[in-house]
């Protein structure tokens, strides 16, 4: 992972949005926390290591190592303050979980708040399952809702496209009596985004405080099926205003 991955909000541009930081280093960084906020390692394995893909030197390997319903391995970006809309993108690549099924979930992204409401912590929850045969994945998007079940409105998003397995990834994410969230699954027009899930998330008075991008809340299904299994991201990127897109 380098700062090429992890574009870090640090700065406001104009009235538009966060600047991404830095440019693809040289090597791999000696440890993840800097560059990030926080690491969570609990029954799990996150680091870095090259290459990594496209123009980056590494990118970030996660996974679950534990058969622990707690079990964790993703890293957590503490730079968002309370923000009413915040977008984000990265790289994933879940060649390795193969014959995945419907019932081995594991979240693979969040976008969180802490303000809970509902005990609803996470604005956005990105997920990856399979079908019921295993010969097909899917991308989970859920969201924050007043009248979603258990305070979560969710659809799916077909795993398809990407190149050579490596699929790319954007959310927006609004607060508002028709605020919700807006994916974008290998697609770069900000027009047209892949799917979108309209809500009033009203009930939750703050905004996106954090973000974590690697594997955590693995069902029982996973933790048997795929321990040890590493799940690559790369190239994260997140902003209040303006579209990554190809970025």
């Amino acid at each position: 992972m380098n700062t090429n991955m992890k574009k870090l909000a640090l700065a406001v541009v104009g009235l538009v949005g966060f600047a991404a930081a830095g440019s693809a280093l040289a090597q791999c960084p000696a440890t993840l926390n800097p560059p990030w906020s926080a690491v969570q390692a609990a029954g799990g394995s996150v680091l870095s290591a090259a290459p990594g893909y496209g123009t980056t030197a590494c990118k970030l390997n996660s996974s679950i190592t534990g058969n622990l319903g707690s079990a964790s391995a993703f890293v957590r970006d503490d730079t968002p303050a309370g923000e009413t809309r915040y977008r984000a993108q990265f790289l994933i690549n879940v060649d390795s979980l193969n014959g995945q099924t419907s019932s081995q979930g594991v979240r693979v992204f969040a976008a969180l708040t802490d303000t809970a409401a509902l005990g609803v912590t996470e604005l956005v929850k990105l997920t990856v399952f399979g079908n019921v045969a295993g010969t097909s994945k899917t991308l989970g998007v859920l969201t924050a809702s007043n009248t979603g079940i258990g305070g979560l409105a969710a659809t799916g998003v077909p795993l398809t496209g990407g190149t050579a397995g490596v699929h790319r990834v954007e959310i927006e994410w609004t607060k508002g009596a028709t605020g919700g969230v807006k994916v974008w699954l290998n697609n770069t027009v900000e027009a047209t985004p892949t799917s979108t899930l309209t809500v009033n998330n009203t009930s939750w008075t703050g905004g996106v405080d954090s973000a974590a991008l690697g594997l955590t809340q693995a069902s029982p299904g996973y933790r048997t099926n795929h321990l040890n299994k590493v799940v690559y991201f790369d190239q994260f990127d997140s902003r209040r205003q303006t579209f990554i897109g190809a970025n």
